[in-house]
Order: C-alpha cells, then structure tokens, then sequence
C-alpha cells in the first residue's frame, strides 16, 4: 500500500499530525513555551541529534509555527520563537500534558504545574464549547461533515459516518 500523505488527508487531525505529531517536535514545541529559544540549548535539554532537531525546527518554520529571529550580529546568531500560529498550539500541548498527568504521572505526581497568571492556582487544559464554556467530553458532542469534508485516503468510513450539520450546510 502506497505511504499516504497526510497533509492530502481531508481531516484537520490528519494535517495538524503531518506537522506537529512527529516524535520530538511536542517536546521541541514545550521547549518553546517554556522560554528555551536557541538551537543548542533546544538540543541539550532534549538530547536530541542535531541533524534531527534541524529537521524538526526547518518544518515548524516552513509551516510558519516557528520563526528565527537574530538575536547576535556579529557573528550572527539567531533563535527560534514561536508565531501567533504556533503560540495556538498551547491548548493542544496543555490536553497532552493534562491527559499524561492523569494517566502517567505515577506515585511522584505531575512533573510539571501550570499555574494561572490571572488567578494563582494550578490549573490543567480542559476544553470547553466557546458558546456556552460548559466542558465539552466525547458524550458530549456530535461530528458533522464541514464545509472542507470529502471521501478519500484517510477518511474513507469517516466520510460515510458523518451526517450535514443540522442546517444543512456542509456535506461529505
């Protein structure tokens, strides 16, 4: 069977995966967040092989996730911030580490708090509807066929599963 691609997936799952979802780039991506900007200290914290790291970092920027910015002129030198694009990675990073906090964190607990700013409490990611903020959960919630769904690799029993939202504006 022909490797796929999963950028050609018609599922935004699929494509965020294609960027995002190979192994180091969450990490990579946490680095981030948390302040750590430039290549080599990128590659100490993780243990990452450089040649590894590069690959990783030049996919976030050619999907614009990442930038570089220089920080040194002579000689130059530059760092790796994240964009307004990749800044709206926080939530699915903030799921990954709530749902691994659950379910792998063991007898010593979280090795990680977030705190909010706001209020001073820890916290954890929770996904709410952005009409009514009540807790959205998979008993919850029903998946319709948008405006962007068709057949194909990937999504091909998907596609026969999901029905028109409700005011008939999208179709598989």
């Amino acid at each position: 069977m022909a490797k796929v691609d999963l950028a050609d997936i018609a599922c935004s799952i699929a494509r965020t995966v294609g960027i995002v979802g190979e192994r180091w780039t969450p990490l990579i991506l946490r680095d981030l967040f948390l302040g750590i900007s430039r290549f080599e200290d990128l590659r100490r914290d993780l243990g990452i092989a450089s040649n590894v790291l590069t690959d990783r970092l030049r996919t976030l920027c050619d999907h614009g996730i990442v930038e570089t910015r220089v920080y040194q002129e002579n000689p130059t030198r530059t760092e790796y911030v994240l964009t307004d694009r990749g800044h709206d990675l926080y939530p699915i990073l903030t799921m990954l580490l709530a749902w691994g906090d659950r379910w792998l964190a063991g007898d010593d607990g979280p090795p990680l708090a977030v705190v909010h700013r706001d209020c001073g409490q820890v916290t954890e990611g929770v996904v709410v509807c952005r009409e009514c903020a009540a807790p959205l959960t998979s008993d919850n919630v029903t998946w319709h066929a948008g405006p962007g769904g068709r057949p194909g690799p990937g999504v091909v029993l998907v596609a026969t599963r999901l029905t028109p939202l409700p005011d008939g504006t999208a179709s598989c």
